[in-house]
């Protein structure tokens, strides 16, 4: 949903912002406490639920959104290499938040511009619409909620979900649910949410608060539906060994309409650009223009993305900037790629010092190996997390931004640049990610509705689609594009791309889901890797980077430890007595 001129983002965000500067005056060690204790935040900040409702979708979606900039989670995905600190995957061992982070944002009592405790917030709407007689504003509300539970409980394991945010009531210090119980519980109220919506009587999601949908009700529905297949999907194999199956219910959504199934569907809010605070996360129009910089693509992204001839990557990337070439002199050119223009400075190769030809990567299963500059490169990633500033020569070339952009890689492509399109989204989830979960469900035999192939292609098809692709005769080239151009058919059947049957159909569904979300949802790729462990290569590369075991959670943040102790203690026991990034949580065990 586009909202770039509804004047209601604006004024927001100012009115965040505002009330952010006041709370950012209170200067304490048990911030989570004292943010429940707040007896003004009533009088001053609840009003209509409907204020609410537009405040709570923004701060949701505008917080998850950010994990598109998220340097670990890229790293840990393998999509990105950050050249300001190297290895990003290190940091999930040696980094504890001072307080719960969605985003760098504390859900449960933050604050800031990015999102002022959205589980508060919900609240807020919750409680307000009950009392107004608005409860489909209640069942958005609760859709919502189940977004940031879902991501708290992925990423830490236990957490505070059923007394959470509950100060004002006196539970100051809230338990932390197993993640059973709050798998249970956002079932539950999803369902809930559903049946509140398909009521033709039921009242609120005014269009013009509703900031995600415009007020309709179906697409609110179809998302709820869509976030519990997603959830049922992470937590399948848990539940099973628990003596529940989550097929049946899955089946029934899989075999009904109501799930997020065109580019329409999508849940995601297109950014105003208007100013810097609601401009696309890594936009150049304010600011170092760093964001959009100091992430590289890694060498096994851009290899499977070649290989393929992926349409997307001439969407999402743009080909190197300043490669070493075969040419005797320094040329420049310019070219247009999908209606964005490039100038590539090649330098010649003759001039290069010799070490800067070649550097030390890993291959597909993490072993060592020697990779050689491709002379006059097109697209090239970065071989390791090691100085990727400088490899291959490519430190402070002309025309970089700063030490740390390295042009002999590949980097972003303009339309990343703009602070504000169409395509660029705080997304939230996506057909096509819906797409491949029900193709992964019924290869495994969790649902019977559909077939695997007709959900996968489709995947595909609504991948290229938000991104704008077309579909039609591919051009020779894409250099001296207006727009991409690819045809779809022909893509599915490529051979790296086409199921055949067996077993290893997984495997492609895993990397075509991988691919998807690029851009869109490192959160969601993060959390598939670690539930399926692929696409193989991610953990074999990435651990091979480092002496440690694949990171599958965070640390717990100290201010439970110290002010929570109790309920942080039986949480932690619940993960074999450890607060580690190497514990596994229930749903992975």
């Amino acid at each position: 949903m586009n909202y770039k001129t509804d004047t209601i983002m604006i004024k927001l965000i100012k009115y965040v912002a505002l009330c952010s500067t006041l709370v950012l005056g209170i200067s304490c060690t048990d911030q989570l406490r004292l943010d429940e204790r707040e007896t003004s935040f009533n009088k001053d900040y609840f009003t209509y639920s409907r204020y609410q409702l537009t405040t709570s979708i923004l701060n949701v979606a505008k917080s998850y959104g950010k994990s598109a900039i998220d340097a670990p989670k890229g790293q840990a995905a393998l999509y990105f290499m950050d050249t300001y600190s190297a290895d990003q995957i290190a940091g999930f061992y040696n980094k504890t938040d001072a307080n719960w982070s969605y985003q760098d944002v504390n859900a449960y009592a933050g604050t800031g511009a990015d999102g002022a405790g959205q589980l508060r917030t919900l609240e807020a709407v919750t409680k307000l619409a009950t009392t107004e007689g608005n409860m489909a504003n209640v069942a958005a509300a609760d859709i919502m909620k189940c977004v940031v539970g879902a991501y708290l409980t992925e990423k830490y394991g236990d957490i505070p979900f059923t007394e959470a945010v509950q100060g004002r009531a006196g539970e100051l210090f809230p338990k932390f649910d197993s993640q059973k119980v709050v798998y249970e519980t956002m079932f539950a109220m999803l369902d809930k949410a559903v049946a509140i919506l398909a009521d033709p009587n039921s009242k609120g999601l005014p269009a013009d608060h509703d900031v995600l949908f415009k007020g309709d009700k179906t697409k609110w529905i179809k998302f709820a539906n869509s976030l519990k297949f997603r959830l049922m999907v992470h937590s399948y194999d848990a539940f099973k060994k628990a003596g529940k199956d989550l097929g049946a219910d899955m089946q029934a959504i899989a075999g009904g309409t109501n799930y997020m199934s065109t580019v329409a569907d999508n849940a995601g809010l297109t950014f105003p650009g208007i100013a810097e605070a609601d401009s696309w996360y890594m936009q150049r129009t304010w600011g170092s223009g760093n964001t959009f910089t100091e992430q590289k693509p890694t060498k096994y992204l851009i290899d499977q993305l070649v290989a393929l001839d992926d349409p997307r990557m001439y969407v999402i990337f743009a080909p190197v900037l300043s490669p070493l070439s075969s040419k005797p002199t320094k040329v420049d050119e310019t070219i247009k790629i999908n209606g964005f223009s490039y100038v590539i400075n090649h330098y010649p190769a003759t001039a290069a010092d010799a070490a800067a030809l070649t550097a030390a990567g890993r291959d597909l299963n993490g072993n060592v190996t020697s990779v050689p500059y491709v002379l006059d490169a097109k697209w090239f990633g970065t071989p390791n997390p090691t100085n990727v500033q400088s490899l291959y020569g490519g430190t402070g070339l002309a025309g970089s931004n700063g030490f740390y952009d390295n042009r002999r890689i590949t980097g972003f492509s303009n339309l990343l640049a703009k602070a504000s399109d169409p395509r660029l989204k705080a997304v939230l989830m996506e057909a096509d990610e819906m797409a491949f979960l029900l193709a992964e469900a019924r290869q495994k035999g969790w649902i019977s509705a559909g077939t695997v192939k007709g959900y996968y292609d489709n995947g595909i098809k609504l991948s290229f689609q938000r991104w704008q692709i077309e579909d039609g005769t591919k051009p020779a080239t894409h250099i001296g594009s207006d727009k991409i151009v690819d045809n779809f058919a022909a893509y599915t059947a490529k051979a790296g791309v086409a199921l055949d049957g067996t077993a290893a159909d997984l495997d492609k569904i895993a990397l075509q889901k991988w691919l998807s979300m690029l851009i869109t949802n490192q959160t969601e790729a993060y959390t598939d890797y670690k539930r399926t462990g692929k696409p193989a290569f991610v953990g074999k590369i990435a651990q091979s980077f480092g002496a440690y075991t694949y990171p599958q959670r965070y640390m717990y943040p100290l201010d439970e430890a110290s002010n929570n102790k109790a309920n942080y203690d039986a949480a932690v026991s619940g993960l074999g007595g450890k607060d580690l990034p190497s514990a596994k949580m229930w749903i992975l065990n």
